[in-house]
């Protein structure tokens, strides 16, 4: 059983226009300390004239983040929006976007999870970052969606994240909080030593991060479940 009171919990969620928090449970933690290192830095992008007006005629927004959610609300008042979880829903409804005759959430949380509801609608637009994934915009345009991805924000690493982390890793044993499957990956690799860093705790919200760690040889893995 760890001792949350031994230990340092770092975790990675990028900056972004919205205020993220450690999930309550972990917060409460008796841990020596919890630090936020910044991994990425996410900024609105800039939409073309097509872009607004796309938006503006499509019928079925998919929001694929509470970012996209939060730089989306004020350009358009759709009919149905698609999202992986409430926390989106909850960005869009905090940023001022007007509610839709219908909300689609996915049972899963994955984006997936929504297909056989969006593959009866034959116009979408799909509202995420630059570097966003393409499984369901694929499966949809098979079965002939017209389907239009548009970037609302684009990520880019924290110029000090490196040298946070390692600051954070000579200074007394830490725990880890990864909040999307890359991130295990680009914490091993910044990493001056990685050995202890691979036995160290590791927190996960979602199984496939888990995954994603384990692949990489984290041994000690928790799933935390949560609605931030």
């Amino acid at each position: 059983m760890m001792n949350a009171a031994a230990h340092t919990l770092l975790w990675f969620r990028p900056l972004s226009p919205l205020n993220y928090a450690l999930p309550t449970s972990l917060a409460q933690q008796d841990w020596v300390n919890t630090q936020h290192i910044p991994i990425d830095v996410l900024e609105a992008c800039a939409l073309s004239a097509a872009d607004v007006g796309l938006l503006q005629t499509t019928p079925t927004w998919l929001l694929s983040s509470p970012t996209a959610a939060h730089c989306a609300a004020k350009l358009g008042m759709p009919n149905t929006i698609a999202v992986m979880g409430v926390p989106t829903q909850t960005a869009w409804r905090d940023a001022g976007g007007a509610e839709p005759l219908q909300w689609l959430v996915s049972p899963t949380g994955e984006s997936m999870g929504l297909f056989e509801a969006l593959r009866r609608h034959p116009r979408i637009s799909v509202l995420r970052g630059q570097q966003g994934r393409n499984d369901l915009i694929e499966a949809l345009r098979f079965v002939g969606g017209l389907i239009k991805p548009v970037a609302m924000y684009k990520k880019t690493q924290h110029a000090q994240f490196e040298s946070r982390l390692n600051t954070a890793l000579n200074q007394s044993p830490v725990a880890l909080y990864f909040s999307s499957t890359d991130q295990p990956a680009r914490v091993l690799t910044a990493a001056q030593q990685t050995a202890a860093l691979l036995a160290s705790p590791v927190f996960v919200s979602h199984e496939r991060i888990a995954t994603a760690a384990r692949e990489l040889g984290f041994q000690y893995m928790q799933l935390h479940n949560t609605t931030q």
